[in-house]
């Protein structure tokens, strides 16, 4: 019986919560110690300009192989530390001829790229044809005395080209046995990737060379004329 008139009392005697107190106020900025400024640092070695091939820090225009003034201009410059122009590289091309001998009257010539390259869609390609007489036509284009001309279509994926010999009249033309005695292909690889036969063209025309002219495409890429 106590202890129930305890627990009444106990229950009794308890309130209820008193409302939040008031946020006391922000206290004041603590002191913030700032370190001395530190000393400034030597100054850097003077670099070598790339014309002072020597490294003495001094320009020497001279008349004997110690001249710096590589371009002869009489001025020290940026511009004396370009070297020459490289050789036109031909590790990329290849070249192959294609004797007709064999042929007699045609219209159309089927021959292989396989017989050049090993994977015939990585390259672009120039086309020309001989005569017996020592003549070379670019190939599409117009041939002997203009009484014809001829069309090269290239399949890529089978690794074939053909040729299509036309008359004036756009008819198919026959070509007489002995008319010509070659084919010749130059394949230019297309080293950079998403290179198209269209870029090389772009490039050998940016570069002055007019691809119907072998003997210039064969100097540019170093072939053997």
């Amino acid at each position: 019986m106590a202890m129930l008139c305890m627990a009444i009392a106990l229950v009794c005697c308890s309130g209820s919560d008193g409302e939040t107190g008031l946020q006391g106020e922000t206290g004041p900025k603590g002191d913030s110690i700032k370190g001395d400024k530190g000393d400034q640092g030597d100054p850097g070695t003077d670099g070598i300009s790339c014309w002072d091939l020597n490294g003495n820090g001094v320009g020497d225009i001279t008349v004997d192989e110690t001249n710096e003034d590589t371009n002869l201009d009489g001025v020290l410059d940026a511009l004396d530390c370009q070297g020459d122009d490289g050789q036109n590289g031909n590790a990329n091309v290849q070249e192959f001829e294609y004797n007709l001998d064999a042929f007699n009257a045609y219209s159309q010539l089927n021959l292989s790229l396989e017989t050049i390259v090993d994977v015939p869609s990585n390259y672009a390609y120039l086309f020309y044809i001989d005569t017996p007489g020592g003549l070379r036509y670019s190939l599409p284009g117009n041939l002997v005395n203009n009484t014809h001309y001829a069309r090269v279509f290239i399949n890529k994926t089978e690794g074939t080209f053909r040729i299509n010999f036309y008359g004036l009249n756009d008819m198919d033309y026959q070509v007489p046995g002995g008319t010509y005695s070659h084919v010749i292909v130059v394949a230019i690889e297309l080293s950079n990737t998403g290179k198209t036969s269209e870029n090389v063209m772009a490039e050998l025309k940016a570069a002055g060379v007019d691809t119907s002219d072998y003997n210039a495409v064969a100097e540019y890429f170093g072939l053997d004329k």
